[in-house]
């Protein structure tokens, strides 16, 4: 483990398991202290979506943090390869030639399920947070007997589990931004080459277009570095290439352990896949949002949605 940096209770790490440094974000206990000092043995994981940038994740689980036992922790895990270490630490990213073993969207599924495997003790009490892409990891994750069994619940917010392509979002992203992603890729490069101080000016009079909050300047930042922007781009040509029937056996086989919340206003999941979700798997517990939270809640309603989902893993600890 190679520590960045910490501030409050939350511990911001470059992490490695499958040969490829990862970010970590924990609220409360680091993933290597154990829980055998603690009385509860509940752990929450956050699977984040793409890009799978764990510090967009901060204000909403300190929210959930808030609402839960204090002993409880809380840990997003990243995508492997959309953080690049600082450039000041000398760490050894696996080349993009290894893109099935270390990169793809088969492979991000592989290393949640390892993490898993290697820093969740067995008897620990699993919560699975999947939010898009990271709820379609979280339901093929339960086809793991062994992760499974440990598991309590999993909540998959605004979930990309089928026909991402054919939505309004995917379409566009198929049309335009994969058509344009060499051209994406040299503007990302250009950026990283400019002086922080135009990098910052430039994040903030796009502001009004992008819509990210100044707050996360430093994030994207990192984000538009090219190697990760990338890997961002390639995963989501994936997604629109495998995600498509939504895994209905899996929903029915743990629907005890299933809780979705699905947005109203969703161009990657439009209201129709709650309406198909409730209509086949009737005892599914489901929710569809009254309050106009969009996709990307993390960067507008962290607090709302940290709220939401703190309340409901609390309960289900008690």
């Amino acid at each position: 483990m190679i520590e960045i940096y910490s501030k409050d209770n939350m511990q911001h790490a470059m992490l490695k398991w499958n040969n490829v440094p990862t970010q970590v974000i924990t609220e409360g206990r680091w993933v290597e202290e154990g829980l055998s000092q603690y009385g509860k043995r509940d752990v929450i994981i956050l699977i984040p979506g793409n890009p799978g940038v764990a510090e967009f994740y901060e204000g909403f689980i300190k929210t959930v943090k808030s609402r839960l036992p204090s002993e409880t922790p809380i840990w997003v895990v990243g995508h492997a390869g959309h953080v690049q270490p600082p450039s000041n630490l000398a760490i050894t990213m696996p080349s993009d030639s290894t893109w099935s073993e270390n990169y793809s969207l088969m492979a991000q599924l592989q290393h949640k399920k390892d993490f898993i495997k290697q820093y969740v003790p067995e008897d620990a009490k699993l919560h699975l947070i999947g939010h898009s892409i990271g709820a379609w990891m979280v339901l093929n994750m339960l086809k793991d007997d062994s992760i499974a069994k440990q598991v309590t619940k999993c909540y998959l917010l605004f979930p990309t589990i089928e026909d991402m392509a054919s939505t309004s979002n995917g379409q566009f992203f198929t049309r335009i931004i994969s058509q344009f992603a060499v051209f994406i890729l040299f503007a990302c490069w250009i950026f990283s080459c400019l002086p922080l101080f135009l990098q910052v000016f430039l994040l903030t009079i796009s502001r009004p277009i992008h819509g990210i909050p100044g707050k996360y300047n430093r994030v994207v930042r990192e984000l538009l570095n090219p190697n990760s922007m990338k890997k961002v781009i390639k995963m989501a040509k994936e997604e629109m290439r495998l995600v498509k029937e939504r895994d209905d056996d899996i929903i029915s086989k743990y629907t005890d352990k299933l809780w979705f919340y699905y947005g109203n206003c969703d161009g990657w999941v439009p209201t129709k896949f709650y309406n198909d979700l409730k209509s086949k798997n009737p005892n599914i517990n489901a929710e569809l949002c009254k309050h106009g939270y969009h996709h990307s809640f993390v960067l507008q309603y962290e607090k709302q949605m940290g709220k939401i989902v703190g309340d409901i893993i609390s309960d289900n600890i008690s």
